[in-house]
């Protein structure tokens, strides 16, 4: 019998007083849902009357301290032909949803794909980047395992399921967390994590995950310690073990530490030279350094590395993208500390055409441009900056005085005029425009501006 090509996808969720959250979550993904499955481990607040109004499956389960028995609850309810699980505080992109829904074929055997996550950081603009098993086959025999940062890839090799990658991108908003809803969950989760190690000592995962938490909560020598025993136990793939030389590393640097954090960056480039996280690790510790020729090569690296890990995805599970204008910006401040003016210039050319323009990134920008006495560049710059500010007159100053160089004294002269509208006590600013008056043979008009100003109520 031919099998329909019409593949069909729950999207399995558990929660708990998520109302800040849930609603955006949902809509990401109603559109493709054609069964939402909402767990709730005990809300008090309007979860439950949130996910109603997106017509979910609602049903309960009792909290144990265990996230996968939550989501192995979830997903028994769900009876389409895959399963799309998430969290509360994470968004299915339009883009995503298109290329999640053509991966919905029919499959003869199990299927997991692993989806890149974008975590957004504390500040609100920069994100981390990540890849976590989301999508799979709802076959018997895959489900999750693990108390916390539960995974599905364990069971899914034991029935021989095919492992995929993929370039669903998903939105995490709950690394930006903080005050008392990061402390929260950070407490949450250690009691989970701690607990974990206790019963499973010889898993190099539940080592990792736990300094990872300690990590974010400031506790360094607690996370050094996991990390440490999550490298010896030696039990990752080549993936994770770059992830686990880089977070580790960077705990290094932060204990300041750097000559080892320098050789497990060199460890994790070794297993993969496609990517940023490790790259990133090694400018910082040339800021720290003031090694700035050193920051550089690394910047510039990152910077070649953009695009493939964009449009394809990193060679490892956790890695970072940097904004480009953020690289440029870095860029023109450590080529101008060098004096490469130059560079710096280009540098700045290049921020300012992804950023767009900035007070900061003009004034940068012209004073670069200045070393380098490329005059008409710097004139386009002042204007951009008056744009943006108004008639400042240090601004008219160095335009008039430009004008000046390139020998553009009508422009000059003009310049000068409106600037002493501005600033009219000025007496640099009337020799001037005597000198610009008495250079075109007007010497009477000249004589007038050598005259000491006064103001009109003063006549």
């Amino acid at each position: 019998m031919k099998q329909s090509n019409k593949q069909r996808l729950s999207v399995c969720l558990i929660v708990k007083n998520e109302e800040q959250f849930l609603g955006e979550c949902l809509e990401s993904i109603v559109g493709i849902a054609d069964q939402l499955i909402v767990l709730d481990t005990g809300s008090t607040d309007r979860t439950i009357e949130i996910a109603e109004s997106f017509q979910a499956e609602i049903h309960h389960f009792e909290w144990c301290e265990d996230f996968s028995a939550a989501r192995n609850a979830s997903i028994k309810y769900a009876t389409e032909n895959w399963i799309l699980w998430l969290d509360a505080d994470e968004r299915l992109p339009a883009n995503s949803q298109r290329k999640l829904v053509k991966l919905l074929k029919f499959e003869v055997k199990p299927v997991i794909y692993k989806v890149r996550i974008k975590n957004l950081k504390e500040d609100g603009i920069n994100f981390t980047l990540s890849s976590a098993h989301r999508l799979f086959t709802n076959h018997r025999g895959i489900k999750f395992t693990g108390r916390i940062h539960e995974q599905v890839s364990p069971s899914a090799k034991k029935v021989g399921a095919a492992e995929r990658n993929c370039q669903v991108m998903l939105d995490h908003l709950g690394y930006s967390f903080s005050g008392d809803q990061k402390a929260k969950k950070q407490a949450r989760n250690r009691k989970i994590l701690e607990e974990d190690v206790r019963e499973h000592p010889e898993s190099a995962y539940t080592h990792y995950t736990l300094a990872h938490n300690y990590k974010e909560d400031g506790n360094l020598t607690a996370a050094e310690k996991h990390y440490s025993k999550a490298l010896e136990l030696n039990q990752f793939d080549s993936s994770m073990q770059a992830s686990l030389l880089n977070t580790y590393a960077d705990t290094l640097i932060d204990l300041g530490r750097l000559e080892e954090a320098r050789v497990l960056t060199n460890r994790s480039i070794k297993l993969h030279a496609l990517q940023n996280a490790a790259y990133f690790l090694i400018y910082k510790m040339a800021k720290q350094e003031k090694k700035n020729a050193e920051a550089i090569q690394a910047l510039q690296v990152i910077q070649g590395h953009q695009d493939h890990l964009s449009q394809s995805g990193s060679g490892i599970s956790t890695d970072i993208e940097v904004k480009s204008s953020m690289i440029w910006k870095t860029l023109a401040d450590l080529f101008t500390a060098e004096a490469k003016w130059v560079d710096a210039a280009d540098a700045y050319k290049h921020c300012l055409a992804e950023a767009g323009p900035s007070g900061v990134l003009l004034k940068g920008y012209f004073k670069v441009l200045e070393k380098l006495q490329d005059w008409h560049p710097a004139l386009e710059v002042l204007g951009e900056l008056i744009k943006l500010e108004g008639e400042i007159p240090p601004y008219l100053h160095a335009i008039a005085t430009i004008l000046l160089r390139i020998e553009e004294y009508e422009a000059a002269l003009q310049t000068f005029l409106r600037l002493d509208q501005i600033q009219p006590n000025d007496s640099s600013v009337r020799r001037k425009i005597a000198s610009l008056y008495a250079r075109a043979g007007e010497l009477e008009q000249a004589e007038k501006w050598l005259i000491p100003y006064s103001p009109p109520n003063a006549r």
